[in-house]
């Protein structure tokens, strides 16, 4: 019997370990791979997209001299893997979590090694764990592979290239392709667009100054399209018009396919729009929050690009415009069909209350807006863990 069992050793089960061990509370991490694992997978010219000063976990923030940079994706996994040394967490690696179940008062975690009892779980498997992919893809005669499985573009066939989706991920390997002097095809769907930099800061740290990262979040927040931007380069801006002017080829969402052809929605035109408005709604709450406080801030220089899409196909034939791959940037699932209780809505996601479930001594950190829009975030996933903990101590679950 051990007190409690943190399921998944990435930031946000490493945040909780911190928090359990200031509170001298007994615990083990079961990780499936290394601390750290989730980062590798990444493609190679991966940096952080929020700067390096937001790479604050407990007890251990940003320590190098660059903390307005965005550092790459091995430079991340070793901040993570150092942290684990820092705390000299109790990791069981390679361990993986097959079934958890209620018995009585306690739960039993099933694993490929062997069975632990505990008083309390904390399930920390990640924002971003099962990659999503449509059943259209079944029916496409091209390479396919998820964004998750993207390292770098000389993995690729020569040709054309269509990325799906226009998240972060997708506007991200658009960016990726079009360095290297690739055709880009982009099927784009909501986007949100905010500049890199604004008025003399950087638009992460504008977030968190108008309050943005501290409120609650809604479903509409959490079903709503993040802002597309980059670290790479030093930062700089990712927009769905330029990158249009610059010869991407953007077409509506993907809505049907069988063999070459794709069947296309004709919603590029309400996408650019769409994202214009994110761009300017942000930057008008930035400029109230200046006036308001009275802040010097250098005025603003944000140009508008002066572009739009002609008529966009309704039909796309795949080998006729020379498309020799397609890369599903379509997000990712829960799926926590192994965990035995029924707290789960009707897309798997748990309810919760920031990380505290109705089931006695079961907790949930890390989730994709699991409380505020920084709590999958290096920044702040930190606040939510103390609070799982003092929550798990304080009704003695696991002393």
């Amino acid at each position: 019997m051990i007190d409690v069992v943190v399921i998944g050793a990435g930031q946000a089960g490493l945040a909780t370990s911190y928090w359990l061990s200031e509170r001298g509370v007994g615990h083990v991490l079961l990780e499936r791979d290394r601390p750290g694992h989730s980062w590798t997978q990444r493609w190679d010219s991966f940096c952080l997209v929020t700067p390096n000063w937001t790479l604050d976990l407990p007890g251990f923030p940003y320590d190098g001299d660059d903390p307005d940079g965005f550092i790459l994706r091995d430079e991340i996994v070793d901040y993570v893997r150092r942290y684990r040394e820092f705390l000299a967490a109790p990791v069981e690696e390679s361990t993986e979590v097959l079934r958890l179940s209620r018995e009585d008062d306690t739960w039993r975690v099933h694993t490929n090694n062997g069975d632990w009892v505990a008083r309390s779980v904390v399930v920390a498997t990640g924002a971003f764990p099962f990659p999503s992919t449509p059943t259209v893809a079944t029916s496409i005669g091209v390479l396919q592979l998820h964004s998750s499985d993207y390292r770098r573009v000389s993995d690729l066939p020569e040709g054309g290239v269509l990325v799906v989706g226009s998240g972060q991920s997708g506007a991200q390997i658009v960016d990726d392709l079009i360095i290297a002097g690739r055709d880009v095809w982009f099927s784009v769907g909501p986007a949100g667009e905010g500049p890199r930099r604004y008025r003399g800061k950087d638009i992460t740290a504008w977030l968190k100054e108008i309050g943005f990262m501290d409120q609650a979040m809604t479903e509409e927040m959490r079903q709503g399209s993040s802002i597309i931007v980059s670290g790479r380069d030093g930062g700089k801006d990712l927009n769905l018009r330029a990158f249009g002017r610059d010869g991407v080829h953007l077409v509506g969402r993907v809505t049907g396919a069988g063999g070459q052809v794709l069947a296309l929605d004709d919603n590029v035109g309400q996408t650019l729009d769409a994202a214009d408005e994110v761009s300017a709604r942000l930057r008008g709450a930035i400029d109230r929050y200046i006036d308001q406080h009275g802040i010097e801030a250098p005025p603003s220089d944000f140009t508008p690009i002066d572009w739009s899409a002609a008529e966009t196909p309704r039909r796309l034939d795949l080998e006729s415009v020379g498309i020799s791959a397609i890369i599903w940037a379509t997000g990712y699932r829960y799926d926590f069909s192994w965990i035995d209780v029924d707290i789960f809505d009707a897309r798997g996601y748990p309810n919760h209350r920031r990380g505290v479930t109705s089931e006695p001594g079961l907790y949930f950190i890390g989730l994709l807006g699991l409380n505020t829009p920084a709590s999958s975030l290096f920044s702040g996933v930190g606040d939510d863990a103390r609070h799982v903990v003092d929550h798990l101590v304080d009704t003695r679950v696991a002393v």
